[in-house]
C-alpha cells in the first residue's frame, strides 16, 4: 500500500497491571512504545486528554508512518511490549483524505481545543439528494470551518466496514467550538451525516 498510513487511537482508560507498575516502570514502558515509533521513522501528530469533556474515554491521538510496512513493525514491537495488556483501547487506520490539502494543515498548539470526530455513513436523507444538493451541504458545512484548522483528515472505509472517516481539528477555545457546532445545527447537519466527536486538549506528559 503506497502513501502514509495514519494511527487514530482511542483511550478507554489504563489497566490494573499499569497501575500496579512503578512511576519508574511506567514512564520506562513510555519510553521504549516512543523509540518503537521512532525506528520507524513514525511520529504522533497530536495526542490529547479527554477525560474532561467525558467519562467514556481518556484521551485520544493520531500516529503517522511513511508507509503500511512501517506501520505493522511498529504494531509488532508493541506486541512484543505486551503493550495491549496495559491500556484498554481501540484504533482506526487511515489514509489521507483527499478533498483536505496537506498544505492547509496546523501543527498542534498548547491551549486550543481539539475535536476529533469519526464519520459513520451519510443517513438516508442524504443519500435521497440529487448531486447538486449535497454539494450545497457539503458548501454550507465548509462555510462553518472559519474557526477551525485541520490537524488530520483520514479515509478508513478500507480499514473499517463501520466507519468512513476521521479527522482532527483545533480551535482558538471553546467558544469557537460552540459557534461551529451552533453552524452546524442551522443547516441540520445531524439530519445528513453519522458520526462521533469527542473534545480534547493538548497532552500533558
Amino acid at each position: 500500500m503506497a502513501g502514509k498510513i495514519y494511527n487514530l487511537f482511542l483511550i478507554r482508560r489504563m489497566t490494573e497491571r499499569w497501575l500496579r507498575l512503578a512511576p519508574d516502570d511506567q514512564q520506562a514502558l513510555l519510553s521504549k512504545i516512543d523509540e518503537s515509533l521512532a525506528s520507524t521513522d513514525g511520529r504522533r501528530v497530536v495526542a490529547c486528554d479527554a477525560y474532561w469533556c467525558n467519562e467514556a474515554y481518556r484521551g485520544f491521538g493520531v500516529e503517522e508512518f511513511p508507509d503500511f510496512d512501517a506501520w505493522r513493525r511498529f504494531a509488532d514491537m508493541r506486541e512484543q511490549l505486551n503493550w495491549h495488556t496495559y491500556v484498554d483501547s481501540w484504533s482506526l487506520l487511515g489514509t489521507w483524505h483527499e478533498s483536505v490539502s496537506q498544505t492547509e494543515v496546523a501543527a498542534p498548539e498548547p491551549g486550543k481545543i481539539y475535536q476529533l470526530f469519526i464519520l459513520w455513513n451519510e443517513t438516508e436523507a442524504y443519500e435521497q439528494f440529487p448531486q447538486t444538493a449535497k454539494d450545497a451541504v457539503w458548501a454550507k458545512a465548509t462555510e462553518t470551518l472559519q474557526d477551525t484548522q485541520w490537524i488530520v483528515a483520514a479515509n478508513c472505509y478500507w480499514s473499517s466496514e463501520e466507519y468512513q472517516g476521521f479527522g482532527i481539528m483545533s480551535y482558538t477555545d471553546i467558544d469557537a467550538v460552540q459557534r461551529h457546532f451552533a453552524n452546524l445545527e442551522k443547516i441540520r447537519w445531524p439530519r445528513y451525516m453519522r458520526a462521533r466527536s469527542l473534545l480534547g486538549t493538548l497532552w500533558k506528559v
